[in-house]
């Protein structure tokens, strides 16, 4: 299958989103990528990639693709996909593993059929910057809850037994965020009960997670 063409630029490309940054209270921070190519390099001054690494690496390794529910990975430099060697581009399957230059390794995980949005972690000893708990490939819906089908998987306080979650759904000008059995849910100063519209800044407060989205 010849997927070469995805990531043929035309001469003169708009520039693409960079990916914001989801922080978590007492979780983590995410790298929410809303683009339709993810570009992965060395993290240094001056190098504009969407997704940096602290390592041995080029300044960029890798694109990662979205092609309608998949993701795809062109290489730029020596990289395997489950210790097969990447010659062209590949399609990748939910636990598969990139390694790049046989030393830095990202496992990809898709937790749920029924998104095409995927988690990318750095499972070798290795580290993103700015520092992250995992980069967020975003499809059209993202699920932040404290189940192993949740894309972003946040374990409620100590005591609280929650079962709901966070549900982020694209629409044509944004995104669009759904508490489901979030109580007290507040979105900057105003109790929320319907869905509201995700802005950058905005802090979103609840009694079992609290979050904030920022600029990258």
């Amino acid at each position: 299958m010849n997927l070469g063409f995805l990531f043929q630029a035309p001469s003169i490309a708009p520039p693409m989103p960079k990916p914001k940054i989801l922080w978590i209270d007492g979780v983590g921070s995410y790298a929410m990528c809303d683009s339709d190519e993810v570009s992965i390099g060395q993290a240094f001054p001056g190098n504009d990639v969407d997704l940096a690494i602290r390592g041995d690496l080029s300044r960029r390794a890798c694109i990662i693709g979205r092609k309608g529910e998949d993701h795809l990975v062109q290489a730029y430099q020596s990289m395997t996909l489950d210790g097969q060697p990447l010659q062209r581009p590949a399609i990748l399957r939910s636990g598969c593993i990139l390694r790049i230059a046989d030393r830095i390794e990202l496992l990809y995980t898709r937790p749920t059929v029924l998104s095409g949005t995927a988690r990318l972690e750095l499972v070798s000893n290795h580290r993103w910057q700015p520092v992250l708990t995992a980069a967020i490939l975003l499809g059209d819906s993202c699920i932040i809850g404290p189940t192993p089908d949740a894309h972003v998987v946040c374990p409620p306080p100590r005591g609280i037994d929650w079962a709901g979650r966070f549900v982020w759904f694209r629409q044509a000008d944004g995104w669009i965020c759904k508490g489901i059995d979030c109580p007290g849910l507040i979105a900057g100063q105003t109790p929320i009960s319907a869905p509201f519209t995700l802005e950058t800044g905005l802090r979103v407060q609840s009694e079992v997670a609290s979050w904030t989205l920022t600029e990258g």
